[in-house]
């Protein structure tokens, strides 16, 4: 599978999966590529395997079924950890989901979720609340107050499970921007999604 890895020298690594629409290369996926390295990490972005399509095709399509996109994750990271470093988990949107399911087999020190899909916008009855519980590692969840993903959980009071923090971006959405109205804001949020992250990472 297609990967990219930077700054292999890093003290830690920090595998950082994709969100289903955008791949691993956004300014996004960047800009806190960018951060991890900044925290001293070795950082690396894997394809998901529909995402190497997209790539050899130039044509959108939708993402794996779970089974195929964790089995993917799943080499990877046995191929990549055989040295014993450290391990921290961090995905977009789809790509913490994906982090969940391989978090104790792999042995990550954390887990980061940037915009986790709490509830899929179309589907509000489908929580997905519960794969939280499917890992004990401690784990940061960033997300926007405007993020579809997550208007139930800003209408009703939830208790997570204890492993995991939950840090709300007053105004962003579910990549972390502001409104069109207030697009400057959109690098602020960015830098306090950053701030939290090396934080946590203390």
């Amino acid at each position: 599978m297609g990967y990219q890895q930077q700054h292999t020298d890093g003290d830690f690594r920090v595998v950082f999966l994709h969100g289903s629409g955008g791949g691993p290369d956004t300014s996004f996926m960047d800009f806190f590529t960018e951060q991890m390295i900044a925290f001293g990490a070795e950082v690396v972005r894997p394809d998901f395997p529909y995402w190497e399509k997209v790539r050899e095709t130039g044509k959108t399509r939708p993402p794996n079924k779970m089974p195929v996109l964790v089995d993917a994750i799943d080499e990877l990271l046995a191929m990549l950890q055989q040295d014993g470093k450290p391990l921290v988990l961090m995905g977009k949107s789809l790509g913490s989901r994906v982090m969940l399911r391989l978090a104790d087999k792999h042995q990550a020190s954390k887990l980061i979720a940037l915009g986790f899909p709490f509830y899929p916008p179309q589907k509000p009855e489908n929580s997905r609340l519960q794969e939280l519980a499917m890992t004990s590692v401690s784990g940061l969840i960033l997300q926007g107050t405007r993020d579809p993903f997550s208007k139930p959980l800003q209408a009703a009071k939830v208790e997570l499970p204890n492993n995991w923090q939950l840090q709300w971006l007053d105004g962003a959405d579910h990549s972390f921007a502001a409104t069109k109205a207030k697009a400057a804001n959109t690098a602020g949020l960015w830098r306090q999604a950053a701030n939290a992250i090396k934080e946590f990472m203390q």
